[in-house]
């Protein structure tokens, strides 16, 4: 009858040590999402964009209308992860769009321009401007600064700035 009662009260104790380890990885995934969360709210308050918090399992993205003067762009960010097997990797993709789009060829041969489109390459790594957009997409790793969420967006939108004409 003793093995039996060391035998439960070891169960017991086994779950309650189970029970203690998920408790404890729960409320640190809680805490680190809600510090996701200030840092994504800080930004978007920074850029007068929209951010709504996100839950448990959420997606963060942002978006705003950025106007200056005769100039208005549209941006988006969000982040978005991939599954690979057992690992998984979160990519921040931005996007600066303009209406209606323009050529920007004449544009792009000026030496500032291509001195912001290095600057933006150097950080992002991957943007793609087009006539109407300049997208940073699948750029590797979760942004948890809202500082470094700010510089990513402004860069953007100063070479946006530099394909729109001046009217």
């Amino acid at each position: 009858m003793g093995d039996e009662v060391w035998g439960a009260v070891g169960s017991v104790l086994t779950l309650v040590v189970i029970s203690l380890i998920i408790f404890f990885i729960f409320k640190l995934v809680k805490g680190r999402r809600k510090k996701n969360n200030e840092a994504w709210k800080q930004a978007a308050a920074e850029l007068g964009f929209n951010f709504t918090p996100t839950g448990t399992l959420g997606k963060y993205t942002m978006s705003g209308v950025i106007t200056n003067g005769l100039k208005q762009l549209s941006c988006t960010v969000w982040a978005h992860t991939e599954h690979y097997g057992q690992t998984h990797i979160t990519f921040m993709n931005y996007e600066v769009s303009f209406s209606p789009s323009v050529e920007f060829v004449s544009n792009s041969n000026s030496p500032h321009f291509q001195s912001k489109l290095l600057e933006a390459n150097n950080v992002l790594k991957k943007v793609e401007v087009s006539g109407h957009s300049i997208k940073a997409t699948r750029v590797r790793g979760f942004i948890r600064k809202s500082e470094v969420l700010v510089q990513n967006v402004r860069l953007l939108i100063q070479l946006a700035e530099l394909i729109i004409p001046n009217e």
